[in-house]
């Protein structure tokens, strides 16, 4: 990026001086030039923008995916502890009663199974979720990258039309 600030300066530069040169012995091919050198410097510092801008989003985006990621394993873990505190409250009730807390066990698996299933897929929206939003800040960044591609290249059309002098 530093190579496309300076870049854009030395040819912001040159056009001033092709400019007040051009003005100065009246030729107006030479202002042109000096016209065409700016032109130039505009287009690679917007470009040298917009890499940066994607920079930004990516890291943004990964950050953000990391975040979500470790919000999840969270959730995952206490998730975990929950079932497991729950799985050992009913172990002791079916070890302190008879048939009657054997059946009232069954049932409290049933529920748990349903409440885990359904964690679960709340669990699995959540990822799904992060992984669109990761998806669609990767495409945003792509854009971008496109964006910053097509500056450079009108940048390089910029060069090729401009004659060095």
């Amino acid at each position: 990026m530093a190579e496309h600030t300076g870049g854009g300066t030395f040819e912001r530069l040159r056009g001033k001086a092709k400019q007040v040169a051009g003005s100065i012995l009246s030729d107006r091919a030479l202002q042109r030039e000096g016209e065409l050198h700016e032109q130039k410097a505009d287009a690679v510092e917007a470009a040298a923008h917009l890499d940066e801008r994607v920079e930004q989003e990516r890291a943004a985006a990964d950050v953000a995916a990391r975040e979500r990621e470790v919000e999840l394993e969270q959730r995952r873990l206490a998730t975990e502890a929950a079932a497991d505190a729950r799985e050992a409250e009913a172990q002791r009730a079916r070890e302190t009663e008879t048939a009657r807390a054997e059946a009232e066990h069954a049932q409290r698996e049933a529920a748990l199974a349903r409440e885990q299933r359904a964690r679960e897929a709340a669990i699995a929206a959540d990822e799904r979720r992060a992984a669109e939003e990761r998806d669609a800040k990767g495409r945003r960044a792509a854009t971008l990258e496109h964006e910053a591609e097509r500056a450079r290249r009108q940048a390089d059309v910029l060069d090729d039309a401009t004659p060095d002098v």
